[in-house]
């Protein structure tokens, strides 16, 4: 007689393997500098419920909390990605009409920057670490102490579009990760305030650094990310050109 126990270990195999298998029960980052990590589990979601677990994620920002401690109404106990859809489903039901305001604004605002970008284009050229004197290209002088330390630099291209001179342009330029296309808190962000003539079809390149800190691990990885997982977000909010015309998205 054949013994029951050899197929009943198998069927526990068999189920622990495609438990693993399952990216549902992944677990979620404490840190949405984390995202990225778990990119391959997020790839393996269909996209809706990608979407609801990258939404979780920006509502809760990472926290999560015994149910005995949380708000009843918006609960942020979720550990797994299973929890986190399910959780998200919930709180659209409740907030379907906050959120249909909030897409609503969301495109009035982008119909005011058409017009600004058709103008004039942002686009990331590129993204380095360096020491803080490269940055402020200071040359090094006798009796002045070095500072080495490590800052990011990213570097975006203006495109004038049209035949125009534009003599300032100001906006916004934010770039995140294609798992986090709705972070607030971004990859890089900068503000944008060039006043330098820009001729018809012509581009101009501006760089922006964070001079005070280190560059950090965070920046380290942005740095080695592949360009096509990257989302650039150019807000404009004034362009000004030689003939005294000005487009306002706002």
């Amino acid at each position: 007689m054949w013994s029951k126990a050899p197929v009943v270990v198998l069927a526990a195999v068999l189920a622990l393997s495609a438990c693993s298998r399952d990216p549902r029960t992944t677990r979620l980052p404490l840190d949405l500098a984390d995202i990225p990590k778990i990119q391959k589990q997020l790839d393996k979601l269909p996209p809706d419920e990608r979407e609801l677990v990258l939404a979780y994620l920006q509502r809760s920002k990472g926290d999560v909390l015994p149910a005995k401690f949380a708000d009843p109404d918006n609960p942020l106990t979720a550990r797994t990605f299973a929890e986190a859809i399910k959780l998200q489903k919930e709180w659209k039901v409740k907030h379907a009409a906050d959120t249909e305001r909030m897409e609503s604004l969301a495109e009035a605002r982008e119909e005011a920057y058409e017009p600004l970008r058709r103008a004039i284009s942002a686009t990331l050229l590129r993204r380095e670490i360096m020491t803080a004197d490269e940055a402020s290209g200071r040359q090094p002088q006798p009796g002045r102490a070095l500072n080495n330390n490590e800052v990011l630099v990213v570097t975006y291209r203006l495109q004038n579009h049209g035949s125009e001179t534009i003599t300032r342009v100001t906006g916004s330029v934010q770039v995140r990760s294609e798992s986090d296309p709705k972070s607030l808190l971004g990859l890089a962000q900068c503000w944008i305030d060039h006043r330098e003539p820009v001729g018809g079809s012509q581009s101009v390149e501006v760089r922006c650094s964070n001079l005070r800190g280190s560059s950090g691990e965070r920046a380290k990885d942005f740095v080695a990310l592949d360009e096509r997982r990257l989302i650039v977000t150019w807000e404009p909010k004034t362009v000004e050109f030689a003939t005294g015309k000005v487009l306002r998205s706002e």
